[in-house]
C-alpha cells in the first residue's frame, strides 16, 4: 500500500457548539484536483457552525491527496483508498457520520455559504425527514440556468426520478437507519434508487426554496445521464412500479437528453440558457 492510500484520519474540524444538532457534510472524490479546492473553500465558508465534514477519496493519483492534506484543519476525517465506486465511497462516509443530519457536495461543485444553515432550519422542529431545494446550474463560472425543487414529487416518484435535485438534499439521520445505505448494484444512479426507497419506507421530504447549491454542468452525472436513466428504470421496476410506464417515460428522457447535450456542446451557454427558457415557456 502506497503512502497516499491510507484509512480515515482524524482532522482538525472544532467540535460542534454546545445546543446545535451537528450536521455531517460529505465529499466522495476521485482525480479532482482541478475542482476539489474550489469545493473545499466553499464548505469552509459555511455560517453554521457546527460542521462534520468527511471525505472519500478513492485513490486518486492526480494531485487530490495533497490538496486535502492542505485542507486538514477543516476536515473531520477523510482516507484516500481504492473502493467500489461511487454508492461505496458514500457509505463509507454516512458509516463515520455522527451528525444529527447528513448531506453531500461533491467534488466538480460548490455550495453558498448559507447551505447548511438552510438545510438545518429547515429540519429543525419540522414535520419532515429531509429537505432538497434549488439547483443552480454552471459551466465554469458562468451561470446558466436553475432546476427548481418538484414540491409535489410523491405524485411522480412512482414512474420516474422527480426533481428533487439530490445534491440539495439533507436527510435526518434516521432517514439512513430506516432505509438503509446506497446500493453499490448501481453504478451511476444509486442515489435515486436510494430515494426510492426512501419513498416507499414511508419517509416524508419537503421542498425549500431557500436551500440552493451551485452544480457544475459536465461532471460525470451530467456526461452519464443516459445511464442514470436506464438504472433509475431499473430500480422503480424492481421496487413494484409498472414498467411499461417507467420505460416509456425513461425512452423519452433519453432521447430529449441527447438533443439537449448537442445544443449544450455546440453553443454558448448564453445561447443555450436561452433555449432552455423558450422550451420552459412551452412546456411549463
Amino acid at each position: 500500500m502506497s503512502a497516499d492510500h491510507f484509512g480515515f484520519r482524524p482532522g482538525g474540524r472544532p467540535a460542534a457548539p454546545s445546543g446545535l444538532p451537528l450536521y455531517t457534510l460529505i465529499t466522495i472524490v476521485r482525480n479532482a484536483a482541478g475542482t476539489i479546492e474550489k469545493t473545499l473553500r466553499s464548505v469552509e465558508r459555511q455560517t453554521y457552525p457546527a460542521i462534520e465534514y468527511i471525505v472519500v477519496d478513492a485513490a486518486s493519483t492526480d494531485g487530490t491527496v495533497e490538496i486535502l492534506r492542505r485542507y486538514e484543519h477543516l476536515i473531520s476525517h477523510w482516507c484516500s483508498e481504492p473502493d467500489k465506486g461511487h454508492a461505496d465511497g458514500q457509505n463509507k462516509g454516512v458509516t463515520l457520520a455522527k451528525g444529527d443530519f447528513i448531506g453531500f457536495v461533491y467534488a466538480d461543485d460548490w455550495l453558498p455559504e448559507d447551505f447548511v444553515e438552510k438545510s438545518v432550519a429547515a429540519l429543525v422542529g419540522g414535520q419532515i425527514d429531509f429537505v432538497f431545494g434549488d439547483m443552480d446550474h454552471y459551466v465554469g463560472e458562468e451561470f446558466v440556468f436553475t432546476i427548481r425543487g418538484d414540491d409535489d414529487y410523491r405524485r411522480r416518484i412512482t414512474y420516474r426520478a422527480p426533481t428533487m435535485n439530490y445534491p440539495t438534499l439533507t436527510a435526518h439521520r434516521r432517514v439512513f437507519e430506516g432505509a438503509g445505505l446506497f446500493d453499490p448494484a448501481y453504478r451511476v444512479a444509486p442515489d435515486y434508487e436510494w430515494l426510492f426507497r426512501v419513498h416507499k419506507a414511508g419517509f416524508q421530504g419537503g421542498y425549500d426554496p431557500a436551500v440552493r447549491y451551485h452544480f457544475a454542468l459536465g461532471g460525470n452525472s451530467t456526461q452519464h445521464i443516459s445511464k442514470a436513466t436506464v438504472e433509475v428504470a431499473r430500480a422503480l421496476c424492481g421496487l413494484g412500479a409498472n414498467p411499461f410506464r417507467v420505460w416509456a417515460y425513461a425512452g423519452l428522457k433519453i432521447a430529449f437528453h441527447m438533443v439537449d447535450d448537442l445544443i449544450r456542446s455546440h453553443s454558448s451557454p448564453t445561447f443555450y440558457a436561452r433555449v432552455r427558457r423558450i422550451r420552459k415557456s412551452l412546456t411549463g
